[in-house]
């Protein structure tokens, strides 16, 4: 009766009979090229298997490096988003700088226009006054810059109003354009003369007690006369919009908008009198003092 388990070589001799064979495939492949085509049979063969073995590794590291580039990239795109953010602010910030030079030499050029020497301070406005009936604006000059009073205030295009309270740091600003405010003026095309007051919320002047034989048309420049001594003259003030010559009455119905933008003040100039412009004799014995922009 056959046996029914067979006796195989033993584990030891199996490997020494491998390694007895390794080293005589060694030994022919280091004298001769006999088994270069088993060779490569052999590597053909066994490529697939490779690749087999290989591909866990593989797959690996393409998943490590790819979630190192996603986080990578998502690093970069928030990066991307908050430089976008930065750059749209400064835009938006140079715009407004720019915007706010373009007024501040539009204030300058306008003093230069004047027929006479004007000393002057740039101010700018802290307040307004969201009062409908009242015509009034904070700036964010005061007593410690000089200011005083009545003061005249202008903008880029005219007389915008004068000083009527005053702080250490601040002042308050009556508009041409409240009820309370009158101010004298001459038509630089006739000369006529008339007091220009405000006639509150609708942003115009009236120039009361006119007679009708008036010589004044619609269009014609309304400056300072400067016969209040309070505003230089020759200041631009308004432009005759409307002329009712009542036929049965005694005056004429005129009015005139103004030339300074009183709906969007952001810069003012604060003037001083002429006479203010010029400086006294230098003291030798007396320090320097300050003074507004000339």
């Amino acid at each position: 009766m056959p046996s029914l388990f067979r006796r195989r070589p033993s584990l030891a001799l199996r490997v020494i009979l491998a390694a007895l064979a390794a080293l005589l495939l060694l030994f022919v492949d280091q004298r001769g090229a006999a088994l270069e085509p088993l060779r490569g049979v052999a590597l053909t063969l066994l490529h697939p298997l490779q690749q087999a073995v290989d591909l866990p590794f593989r797959a690996w590291s393409w998943g490590a490096d790819s979630l190192r580039e996603r986080h990578a990239l998502r690093e970069e795109i928030l990066a991307l988003r908050e430089d976008r953010r930065y750059l749209r602010l400064q835009v938006q910030t140079l715009a407004a700088v720019q915007a706010e030079n373009q007024r501040l030499r539009a204030l300058v050029d306008s003093v230069v226009r004047t027929p006479q020497p004007l000393r002057v301070l740039i101010a700018s406005t802290v307040r307004v006054s969201l009062d409908p009936y009242v015509g009034q604006v904070q700036i964010d000059k005061g007593v410690m810059h000089g200011v005083f009073i009545g003061q005249p205030v202008l903008d880029a295009d005219g007389v915008i109003g004068q000083v009527l309270h005053v702080a250490a740091q601040t002042s308050q600003v009556l508009l041409i354009t409240d009820a309370r405010h009158a101010i004298p003026v001459k038509s630089i095309r006739s000369g006529v003369r008339a007091i220009a007051s405000g006639r509150g919320p609708p942003g115009a002047l009236d120039l009361p007690f006119l007679p009708n034989h008036v010589d004044i048309e619609v269009g014609d420049v309304l400056v300072t006369s400067g016969l209040d001594d309070v505003f230089p003259p020759n200041l631009p003030v308004a432009m005759v919009s409307t002329v009712n010559r009542i036929g049965e009455g005694e005056f004429a119905e005129v009015q005139a908008t103004p030339s300074g933008h009183l709906d969007r003040i952001q810069e003012v100039l604060l003037v001083w009198p002429p006479e203010a412009a010029v400086e006294p004799p230098v003291d030798p014995s007396a320090g320097p003092a300050d003074s507004p922009v000339q």
